[in-house]
């Protein structure tokens, strides 16, 4: 019902192709999220694909960032300044053990980071193509595609999250990706399907929002459609702690007191895309004991993954999980 949808304290959404895709508006980065998101990307390795008419410098301060936070960084990037040592990389393959591929093994073992000077000669589609082989070539967790076009989206919402499948399947079909081309999706699924774990499509301004907030400002792809669910450790209190915080504050889940969100929390469940905390909910049996019932409590899921699934997911676990105990 629209009048309903209209209803909800959520940015406007619509619902196509069985996803919803959601209108974005800008907020201010929370210090606990970035810090959660650092962490994650601590010791896991990046290729940064700088398209055009980006440069080094509009990407540099979140390299710069990411190196402090001891993640493995390899950025390709036009006009690079000398004093980054940028490395050049001219082999039209990556099969090879060159000296400029062992220079770069090199830097990275040395220094756990690296500038390479995008080939002049690669634009465009062979551009994106030359950092998608480097970084199945290097075995990188992620992928991260800097392009003034941003996510995947409509005329009028941002595809947030997306599989492989879904996203070859679209392009295809000739539907409106925000002027991605079939192509340059085929060579993004090309490197999800040779190992990449995940690739950001955003623009430089979004960049950290992507990358640092629940919520996102791009396009996160996966090979995929994959979601964990299992029970809430203590390790992942404090960040399941502050989805039931924004649950409140948005008016979806009833507030609680301190001793009803631990009581939630002991007996909750998380579900988890890419490593990250994208719902919860809490499987209630001990005030049900005598009767043998369960109540499902404090369901919430973020923005980011509105609509994928996720809702879905953690009750179908709960079910299982309330059937495994009678």
């Amino acid at each position: 019902d629209p009048a309903w949808l209209r209803s909800l304290k959520s940015p406007p959404a619509d619902l196509q192709d069985g996803r919803w895709l959601r209108t974005r508006r800008p907020r201010p980065m929370k210090p606990v999220e970035k810090q959660f998101y650092l962490r994650s990307f601590r010791h896991r390795s990046f290729v940064i694909h700088v398209g055009h008419p980006y440069t080094a410098k509009d990407v540099r301060g979140l390299v710069s960032e990411l190196i402090d936070n001891d993640t493995v960084v390899v950025t390709v990037a036009a006009n690079a300044s000398r004093r980054l040592e940028p490395l050049k990389i001219t082999a039209p393959r990556f099969d090879t053990l060159d000296d400029e591929l062992v220079e770069l093994g090199s830097r990275l073992l040395s220094k756990g980071a690296a500038w390479i000077r995008k080939p002049s000669r690669l634009h465009g589609l062979r551009a994106l193509d030359f950092s998608c082989r480097l970084a199945v070539r290097l075995g990188v967790h992620k992928l991260v595609v800097v392009d003034p076009r941003g996510g995947l989206h409509s005329e009028t919402a941002q595809r947030s999250f997306i599989d492989a499948p879904t996203a070859l399947r679209l392009a295809h079909s000739g539907a409106e990706l925000g002027g991605w081309r079939a192509n340059e999706i085929e060579r993004i699924v090309g490197a999800l399907r040779s190992g990449v774990e995940a690739v950001n499509l955003t623009t430089a301004a979004d960049i950290e929002a992507e990358l640092f907030t629940y919520e996102g400002a791009g396009t996160l792809v996966t090979a995929d459609d994959y979601c964990r669910v299992a029970p809430l450790r203590v390790d992942d209190f404090a960040q399941a702690h502050d989805l039931v915080d924004r649950g409140e504050r948005e008016g979806f889940l009833l507030p609680r007191d301190a001793h009803a969100r631990a009581r939630l929390l002991l007996c909750g469940y998380g579900a988890w895309f890419e490593g990250r905390l994208a719902g919860v909910a809490g499987l209630e049996t001990e005030m049900y004991r005598r009767e043998r019932y369960a109540e499902i409590v404090g369901l919430y899921t973020i923005t980011r993954f509105k609509g994928e699934g996720v809702g879905s997911d953690i009750v179908d676990h709960l079910l299982g999980v309330a059937e495994e105990k009678g």
